[in-house]
């Protein structure tokens, strides 16, 4: 299912409601979730986030993981634009920066 979030796309419904920033245009170069143990980690790497973005695609994620919802899901919830078609926003405990690049 993350494989739907790559490329260019409008993350609208990946954005915490209320945000005042206008272009919600991003780019999605990789998105890899990696298991070590009991422990997921999510690696995202893009040209720019919007608040809680990773976390609205985490939570997401997750659903799709434990069945609530489908991976073919994604690019209805991109395109519809709207914060409530997207899961929860998981929680921001263990989320990191990990490095910039200019």
């Amino acid at each position: 299912a993350a494989g739907y979030l790559l490329g260019t796309h409008d993350f609208t419904s990946f954005s915490a409601s209320g945000s005042s920033v206008r272009n919600k245009i991003r780019t999605i170069y990789r998105f890899e979730i990696l298991q070590e143990g009991k422990e997921l980690w999510f690696v995202v790497s893009g040209n720019g986030f919007l608040y809680n973005m990773v976390r609205i695609m985490v939570g997401t994620l997750l659903e799709i993981g434990t069945g609530k919802r489908e991976p073919e899901d994604i690019p209805k919830i991109l395109s519809v634009k709207d914060r409530k078609s997207a899961g929860k926003t998981a929680p921001g405990h263990g989320l990191y920066l990990y490095q910039v690049f200019y």
